[in-house]
């Protein structure tokens, strides 16, 4: 058992810095019991900076399919045949009331999501900047987009119309990246990025894991994301889905998905880490022990694609663990 080595490893990062790229490639021969012992640590860094409180996001796909990108994990590829539904942009009426919903079962925060590279329209801009508007009227979340690559000035436009947050994954390493993603580059994805935090944004910026990465390469995401200076890292774990490019994946084991939370919240100590897609079938009976390994957050309610779990259940696990759902924004 390397205690030393954990104990060394904690306390490194009590002052918010975060480990070094060397410190986090160690954590990948961790056995099972230093694990173990090293989410005692990531759990007591989880509470110096983030304390007893789990935020809870919540989705609307307001947008659905007929993408041109080839992501290889995404279902909403026109790339792929798969059952993903395809609709146009919601009306602002439907979005505004998913918003209400999540926030009636918990949610602090609301994303509208859409497919697609970016929004293509003015008529599409107008819908979304409407919607954020009414929904910081009528309730108290915080508001976000994942929009896609958008531009610098439609992202001036949100900000005005109230929007907080603004999500871009990058969604692998940029060593990896092109052996997922084809049709635009990473360059793209930090380009995006950069734009939502000029024009005022909080950004959230995670990514997707088990999609045959190394733990060097999520290790090399996390370094990047830590340069970009961010405040939310969505964590996904792939959920191979049938007709995409990346169905005959395997899930990630346990223990693996736990090391990778573990690594982040040691790369990242003062950030936002959100359990979101794969949450379920990754973690089944286990997902309290995400927090330990230092989420501090989940994604509430269903997904892009797929279904997610009873928000309920999910309430009942946070406060059976002595930590309290946030309701309200924050």
């Amino acid at each position: 058992m390397q205690k030393n080595l954990i104990k060394t490893i904690i306390a490194s990062t009590l002052d918010g810095e975060g480990i070094t790229r060397q410190q986090a490639l160690e954590l990948e021969f961790f056995s099972h019991e230093e694990l173990d012992y090293l989410f005692e640590g990531t759990n007591r860094l989880r509470d110096r900076f983030k304390g007893n409180n789990v935020k809870i996001c919540s989705i609307v796909n307001a947008k659905a399919g007929k993408c041109q990108e080839d992501c290889g994990f995404c279902a909403q590829s026109s790339q792929f045949k798969t059952d993903s539904p395809e609709y146009a942009l919601l009306d602002v009426e439907k979005i505004v009331e998913a918003a209400k919903e999540a926030e009636a079962f918990g949610s602090n925060e609301f994303s509208i999501v859409t497919s697609g590279t970016a929004l293509n329209s003015r008529e599409e801009l107008n819908k979304v900047i409407e919607a954020v508007k009414q929904i910081k009227k009528e309730t108290n979340l915080e508001t976000c987009c994942s929009l896609g690559l958008m531009d610098l000035e439609d992202l001036k436009e949100l900000k005005a119309a109230g929007l907080d947050r603004c999500h871009h994954n990058l969604e692998t390493a940029e060593s990896h990246f092109e052996k997922i993603v084809t049709t635009h580059n990473y360059e793209d994805e930090v380009l995006a990025v950069k734009n939502a935090k000029e024009a005022g944004l909080q950004v959230c910026v995670g990514g997707i894991f088990g999609m045959g990465e190394t733990f060097a390469q999520r290790v090399e995401l996390a370094i990047d994301i830590r340069d970009l200076e961010t405040q939310s890292f969505p964590i996904n774990f792939l959920k191979p889905l049938e007709g995409t490019a990346l169905e005959d994946m395997a899930l990630m084991e346990l223990y693996e998905a736990l090391r990778t939370i573990a690594m982040l919240r040691l790369v990242l100590p003062t950030i936002d880490l959100f359990v979101c897609g794969g949450r379920e079938e990754v973690f089944n009976n286990h997902q309290e022990k995400i927090f330990a390994a230092g989420a501090n957050g989940i994604l509430g309610g269903n997904y892009l694609t797929t279904k997610g779990q009873d928000p309920k259940r999910d309430i009942k696990m946070i406060e059976n663990l002595g930590l309290k759902p946030v309701y309200q924004s924050v």
